[in-house]
């Protein structure tokens, strides 16, 4: 896993997203800020894209994302979410009920399952993010995506908003949750981490063994 280059930007892109990008992290020898994984940006387009239909706008006008896990404990960060300067509370008033945000929410979660229903297979989706992914790195572009690095305060690596350019993750950006969305990250955390355990009490044991069986040849 230790790459050639000191520079190298390590991007994880095969799932369990998050579980890998944190191991990736402690076997490659990188710093924090050069390993990533794509995690929930592909969720977040999927977001944007139904919202957009919603309210009748361009997919470019919604500022929303989906936040923590690329998977089942994923959730949708309604309190930061906008189209244009204008809160989403505000611009879909009428619409903004919480059945109409369960729906959203099903949607995003269960697209990849009705794309490979339909179409055998997700490829070109992640295909088109990680592509977009590798160009913010490689024209230093500085853009605001919502991407799997390591949360020093979570113990794991989940996806929150960053800058990325050339370096990796230049910064992590701040998101205000309401106090719901705040609870939703630290189960989401705590589910991580608990699978991050297992795994590491199983690599303690493998090492073990290996170690046992060496004395022994």
């Amino acid at each position: 896993m230790s790459p050639i280059s000191p520079h190298t930007i390590l991007l994880l892109v095969a799932n369990p997203v998050d579980i890998l990008t944190y191991f990736a992290r402690k076997l490659s020898g990188l710093p924090e800020s050069q390993v990533l994984g794509t995690g929930t940006s592909l969720d977040s387009a999927r977001l944007r894209g139904i919202l957009a239909q919603k309210a009748q706008v361009s997919p470019s006008s919604i500022d929303a994302y989906v936040l923590g896990e690329h998977g089942d404990s994923q959730f949708v960060a309604w309190s930061n979410a906008s189209i244009g300067s204008t809160p989403l509370r505000l611009a879909l008033s009428d619409q903004l009920t919480a059945e109409f945000k369960a729906d959203i929410e099903s949607h995003t979660r269960g697209a990849a399952g009705a794309i490979i229903a339909a179409k055998g297979c997700t490829a070109y989706g992640i295909g088109n993010v990680s592509a977009s992914i590798c160009k913010y790195i490689l024209f230093d572009s500085r853009t605001v995506r919502p991407l799997s690095f390591y949360q020093p305060n979570l113990s794991c690596c989940l996806s929150m908003p960053a800058v990325i350019g050339r370096k990796g993750i230049l910064r992590a950006m701040p998101i205000q949750l309401d106090g719901d969305e705040q609870k939703l990250l630290e189960d989401c955390a705590a589910g991580l981490r608990a699978i991050i355990e297992g795994a590491e009490k199983e690599l303690l044991a493998d090492d073990e063994l290996r170690h046992a069986l060496e004395k022994h040849t």
